[in-house]
């Protein structure tokens, strides 16, 4: 599918344009064109009147069949994007959920993702049924709004009857944990931004198996297995972070993300191949999510392999200045593993 890219951006902002495209081709979707504006964001349209017919032109002439917004969109501006430019418009978070939606092979990734498939569409169909109220006559209740009122109601239920089987899966988890501990087992989990390399990583320092390639959200259910060491250890592979994660996304993944909250120390995965910009960036993201937990973290500085020496030095003299300790490693090489073990083994 041949796709635009559009962006608001705000005073100073740096643009997000780079990580759309790769979530755009994680979807095998065409990357044509993209666009943004700098200004305040419009009520109507988000980008300005006069940009969004310019957007609608751009879409005609690239013969493209989606447009994505890095930013999110309320209802009612994909609606009138959509209307003015012919094409589905949707968001970065609608973006996700899709590759979400592809990516989940488990029983329990395919819950996750209904559940935060729901969550969004509900605040979409209120907004129907407010478009449907204004053009009902008024005291008149019109055919319409009485079918998004009963859609409605039935994803309201929806969403309470997975909730209970997602609160049965934390359950299921947090009696599994309790068992590896009785049993002796330290619990190690992978954190960090999506293609940082925790899969590569799980997949180096155990007998593996995980699926691995070059695109966002390999992982959407956890995988654990056990480090060869001196100590039982238990090594849990988990769902990557992206920036900007709305409440209702992470409430759906709740169940996986406590296998990195109740964790006896979590391995922050950083990409080193990335600027120092996005190294930052993604730190900072992936911390904001840790923080909901007092969580022990180290850092692995992943990908090395890929930098020269100087550049690796400047990037580990930055991370150095963080409270977490650093490793530097090669998850594909099997580079420097056997000093993250140490690292592990001091830590827990």
């Amino acid at each position: 599918m041949r796709v635009v890219l559009a962006e608001l951006l705000r005073h100073d902002e740096p643009s997000r344009l780079d990580e759309l495209a790769a979530l755009a081709q994680t979807m095998e979707f065409e990357v044509v064109a993209g666009m943004q504006q700098a200004r305040p964001p419009d009520p109507a349209y988000l980008f300005g009147k006069g940009k969004a017919e310019e957007l609608a032109t751009l879409v005609k002439t690239s013969e493209a069949k989606r447009v994505i917004f890095a930013n999110r969109l309320s209802p009612s501006q994909a609606f009138k994007l959509s209307k003015i430019t012919g094409v589905e418009v949707i968001d970065r978070f609608q973006l996700i959920l899709e590759i979400f939606a592809m990516r989940a092979g488990t029983p329990e990734a395919k819950l996750q993702v209904e559940y935060a498939r729901l969550s969004y569409e509900m605040p979409r169909i209120r907004e129907r049924i407010r478009a449907t109220l204004s053009v009902e006559q008024p005291g008149l209740k019109g055919g319409g709004e009485y079918e998004v009122d009963v859609h409605y109601d039935a994803v309201k239920r929806k969403l309470a009857a997975l909730r209970k089987k997602l609160s049965t899966i934390a359950t299921t988890r947090e009696q599994r944990r309790k068992q590896r501990r009785k049993r002796g087992f330290k619990l190690v989990a992978l954190a960090g931004y999506t293609n940082a390399g925790k899969s590569t990583l799980l997949n180096a320092l155990t007998a593996g198996g995980a699926k691995v390639d070059n695109m966002y959200f390999t992982t959407l259910a956890p995988k654990t297995r056990a480090i060869t060491t001196s100590e039982k250890i238990l090594l849990t592979d988990t769902v990557g972070f992206i920036d900007g994660l709305p409440p209702w996304l992470v409430e759906a993944f709740k169940a996986t993300l406590e296998e990195i909250y109740l964790a006896d120390l979590v391995v922050l995965v950083l990409d080193a191949s990335d600027s120092i910009p996005e190294i930052l960036r993604k730190y900072n993201a992936s911390l904001r999510v840790l923080s909901e937990y007092p969580v022990q973290v180290v850092i692995a500085l992943n990908k090395v392999d890929l930098l020269g020496a100087d550049e690796l030095k400047t990037k580990l003299d930055l991370l150095n200045s963080f409270p977490q300790s650093v490793v530097p490693i090669s998850a594909h090489q099997k580079k420097n593993l056997n000093a993250l073990l140490d690292m592990l083994l001091t830590k827990i």
